[in-house]
């Protein structure tokens, strides 16, 4: 047969398959605000990535929904695998364990899903039970003998389960989240499950914890490796804590556990932390600040902070002894009535208050701040207030006050977070049981771009949620211990169209004119180098009205994402409420430079700042008009070199 021949022939068998592609293609492109090339799901829900294992080559995700992908970048949505159940009960998070030894009797190579059983209205407890898969996934049927874990809890879930070698047998770590308690287990079957331990107290000890998962990382530069523990803080957050695990024991280590309870490495001067000698250091007008020393708040640190009683009519005032300002922010721990004037911390210059800040009506201590650079040199003195005689939520809780050049104010608890933005829950990593075949020492991982806040009001038609783009994962050491640095996976560059590159001095605002995409799906790597306190950024999304601000202030060393008017969907109030605001990061330059590597998706956007050192993660919504993208640099010129590509969509392969 004639070469041309057999080209027609082979063209003739690929047609059918090439037009479904490209059908399914034109019909992702279709919908607004589906992502290119972040991971969703044709219809229906998605939320917790469960189940992150790499099998014969394929990464598996699943939601209870299913999919497969050969490199973290193109997904193969499969049929929903889940089998046998009797309807009553809903599918909550979980994992799948690979038994390549039969531990279980279940067959070898068996894939068994650990879940947790959740019945309607939080009535009945919520157990662990197991589905068995005998075909590498495609189908899940439920196991007879549910449930094999069963602590007759209401709240007990999303197991995360594991194969230790050293003793041979399968771990558990499941949260107990109304108490922010991770529990431990063991089992040498995934049938049979005995208590370990568990792990609390430590970083944000409040809200519910959810989808914890426990595993190794490599510490750059060193042969060694640690233990993290990652745990979901609701609505919205995931922490970690790094440390040691001998089996059936999470021990944090020392210095986690030192910056976590006490502070120590903060960035800046402690001028008070309130563990001792207060009265010596404070004066009092009032009985308000000596009521009570039991105030129930949390997230403080160490054993002491300075707190006003929750239910009595008492007022009074706390005020500190003069000081000089001699940096650029100014940071406090808060929490407490938002009585504004009457229940508030102050900065007082003689007889004028210059800054004030009030709780949020919660008893949780978050991180607030004051930019109080052209306050530098005043002498001044804090007042911490509380005039309000009412009991009704009406006292106030401060700690740690620091004298910083980096402003720590985006409301967070005290915690190692690794994500700052509204957008990213839930992160799990892929479990290598292909050993040393494709994965080796590499440590992916994968969250939820959602907000339990407004999940369920986002305005997609064609599914509700995404996942994020899939990270690597590695450890640093830091002046306050261990830090995770997160990277996109490198297999993301195959997206890559043309590269467009621009070295420009930007003063005051411009266009980016070498870079203009025609769809929001692109990625930017830029270094900014800013001359001495000019503030710089940029403006995606620019269009119609509206942008998406990235800018940074090297003066506080804050990275501010502003999406107040980003998206184009007309929003009832409460989403709009939840969804529009500026969400802030503290990261500080690198030999006087910034790093941003950015990726846009259409309805999100993912900044990982320095290398991977800090992230945001953020839903956007704009129109499909919105691609415009401006450089600007205020109070000085800023010099930008940057690489840009756009991305090519993962449907169609």
């Amino acid at each position: 047969m004639q070469k041309i021949e057999r080209y027609i022939l082979l063209l003739i068998a690929f047609a059918p398959m090439c037009l479904k592609a490209q059908q399914s293609r034109i019909e992702v492109i279709k919908q607004k605000y589906r992502p290119l090339y972040h991971f969703s799901p044709a219809k229906g829900w998605i939320g917790d990535p469960d189940g992150l294992v790499f099998n014969n080559g394929l990464y598996h995700l699943f939601w209870w929904g299913h999919a497969t992908s050969p490199d973290l970048v193109h997904w193969q949505e499969q049929p929903r695998p889940m089998k046998g159940d009797d309807g009553r009960f809903s599918y909550f998070s979980g994992s799948v364990a690979v038994d390549n030894s039969n531990t279980s009797g279940f067959g070898k190579k068996s894939m068994v899903a650990v879940f947790t059983r959740h019945f309607p209205g939080d009535t009945l407890p919520e157990t662990q039970v197991l589905s068995i898969s005998n075909d590498s996934g495609k189908t899940f049927h439920y196991y007879q003998n549910n449930p094999v874990l069963d602590i007759k809890k209401i709240f007990f879930r999303d197991p995360q389960v594991f194969f230790y070698q050293p003793d041979k047998r399968w771990k558990m770590v499941v949260t107990r989240p109304d108490i922010q308690q991770i529990c431990i287990y063991e089992s040498p079957d995934l049938k049979n499950w005995s208590y370990c331990s568990s792990f609390s107290g430590l970083g944000a000890k409040n809200s519910f914890w959810e989808c914890p998962d426990l595993f190794q990382l490599p510490v750059e530069g060193r042969n060694t490796k640690k233990w993290v523990m990652i745990i979901g803080r609701g609505p919205n957050k995931v922490q970690y804590f790094v440390g040691d695990f001998d089996g059936r024991q999470f021990i944090p280590a020392a210095r986690t556990v030192d910056y976590l309870k006490n502070g120590k490495g903060i960035d800046g001067i402690v001028f008070d932390d309130f563990e001792t000698g207060v009265e010596k250091r404070w004066k009092y007008d009032g009985a308000a600040f000596r009521v009570s020393k039991k105030l129930d708040v949390s997230d403080y640190l160490g054993n002491g902070f300075a707190g006003s009683a929750v239910k009595s009519s008492s007022t009074g005032k706390m005020i500190s002894q003069t000081f000089t300002i001699k940096h650029s922010a100014i940071n406090f721990l808060l929490a407490g009535g938002n009585h504004q004037q009457s229940i508030c911390i102050s900065l007082v210059i003689g007889k004028k208050v210059y800054r004030t800040a009030t709780g949020d009506n919660t008893k949780v201590l978050k991180w607030n701040g004051w930019d109080v650079r052209e306050l530098i040199g005043k002498r001044a003195r804090l007042e911490i207030i509380d005039s309000n005689p009412d009991t009704s939520n009406a006292y106030i809780a401060v700690d740690h006050i620091i004298f910083s050049n980096k402003l720590m104010n985006h409301q967070l608890e005290h915690a190692q977070w690794l994500d700052y933005g509204p957008d990213y829950y839930a992160t799990r990593t892929w479990r290598n049981y292909d050993a040393g075949k494709n994965m080796g020492d590499s440590v992916f991982s994968l969250g939820w771009m959602g907000n339990w806040q407004y999940a369920g009001k986002v305005p997609t038609t064609w599914g509700k949620g995404f996942e994020s783009l899939p990270r690597l994962l590695t450890l640093r050491q830091t002046n306050s211990g261990y830090q995770i640095i997160q990277q996109p996976v490198p297999q993301l560059a195959q997206l890559r169209g043309p590269e467009r590159r621009a070295t420009v001095n930007v003063t005051g605002s411009q266009k980016l004119d070498s870079f203009k995409p025609t769809k929001n799906s692109y990625e930017i790597a830029a270094v900014f180098t800013p001359s001495v306190k000019a503030n710089f950024g940029m403006s995606l999304l620019t269009g119609e009205g509206r942008k998406l601000l990235l800018s940074y202030d090297p003066v506080t060393s804050i990275l501010t994402l502003d999406r107040t008017n980003c998206t184009d969907f007309v929003a009832d109030t409460a989403f709009t409420r939840l969804f529009a605001g500026k969400i802030t990061a503290p990261v500080a330059l690198k030999n006087g430079k910034l790093h941003l590597h950015i990726f846009v998706d259409r309805a999100s956007v993912e900044v990982f700042a320095n290398e991977g050192e800090m992230i945001l993660s953020a839903a956007t919504f704009p129109s499909e008009e919105q691609l415009g993208i401006l450089l600007f640099s205020n109070g000085g010129p800023t010099n930008v070199s940057l690489k840009a590509w756009e991305l090519k969509t993962i449907w169609e392969q």
